[in-house]
């Protein structure tokens, strides 16, 4: 049973706290963090009470050390947590000039290692790819976005943000604007190609129901755009049409699925770095392990001698 917290009324530090609050508010984090943020330093600002610490600038590099050492009994994610937010905290004092000198900027915050998250074979892609009833409208335009979204890995809100002119077909280009709004040209491949082609001749002028809007994909209500939680669900739909788990095929999952399938079959991690927008190739980390992990199965599968 988690030890109970005192009232925040009763910690000295606390009304920096909410002034911290306030500022990740005005920086429009979202309520959620702010809340998990509060939560984190509320432990902080009890262990400094117990110590004895009435004042920001009383807290020292070694107080650090003893709250860190007071979290080894939580989980590790949860230790990470809470020594992140502190860490964060007094970044933001600092720069705020609230604090001469920070005693957190040596605060060693021990990293967790991801656990690796499986994704879907190329079979069940594959299998996943057939479900949509390509003899319908609807059906044409989700084996479309299917193939766009497994050739491209695109994220679901690039997929969402979707426009008909981001499309190049006679260059198999598409056009994606990823985080911060930035765009990249992503090559579609063939199967992408032939399945938009036919969704853009056949299945897209009946969803559109004499309607103008420049976004590629449209719901099958009303011929406006397909909505963001619509795609999401539409895949759920389609998994489990396929037999297949509902938490192993996500928008995210199909993206993971591309990159993974995509070094199996000997890409470079920079050619996969600009394909998935991502600025550093370390980012890429999850893949590779998950690639390596596959080899070392192999090899313990099919070494001689085991």
């Amino acid at each position: 049973m988690k030890p109970r917290l005192p009232d925040t009324s009763t910690l000295a530090l606390w009304p920096l706290v909410e002034r911290y609050a306030q500022y990740m508010r005005g920086r429009r984090f979202k309520e959620k963090s702010i809340r998990g943020s509060s939560a984190a330093l509320h432990r902080f600002c009890a262990f400094m009470a117990g110590c004895g610490r009435g004042h920001i600038a009383e807290v020292t590099a070694p107080d650090l050390q003893a709250y860190q050492s007071h979290l080894l009994d939580l989980e590790a994610s949860t230790q990470q947590n809470y020594l992140v937010n502190a860490r964060q905290f007094f970044r933001w004092l600092e720069t705020t000039g609230q604090l001469f000198e920070n005693p957190a900027t040596r605060l060693v915050i021990p990293r967790r290692r991801r656990k690796l998250i499986k994704p879907p074979t190329e079979s069940q892609v594959a299998l996943l790819l057939e479900m949509p009833d390509t003899s319908k409208a609807p059906g044409l335009r989700d084996r479309a976005w299917l193939e766009l979204a497994y050739a491209t890995g695109a994220r679901r809100i690039e997929m969402f943000r979707l426009n008909v002119r981001d499309l190049d077909l006679q260059q198999g280009l598409v056009r994606l604007f990823g985080k911060g709004d930035k765009e990249r040209l992503v090559p579609l491949g063939s199967q992408a190609k032939h399945w938009l082609t036919r969704y853009l001749a056949e299945a897209r002028p009946k969803l559109l129901k004499a309607k103008e809007t420049p976004a590629l994909w449209l719901s099958s209500h009303g011929g406006g755009p397909l909505g963001y939680e619509a795609i999401q669900q539409q895949l759920r739909t389609l998994t489990r049409k396929a037999g297949l788990p509902a938490s192993l095929l996500t928008p995210h999952n199909l993206r993971r699925a591309c990159a993974t399938h995509l070094l199996d079959h000997g890409a470079s991690p920079l050619m996969l770095k600009e394909l998935l927008g991502h600025e550093r190739t370390a980012t890429l980390s999850h893949y590779l392990r998950q690639t390596i992990a596959d080899v070392r199965a192999t090899h313990r599968r099919s070494a001689p001698g085991r």
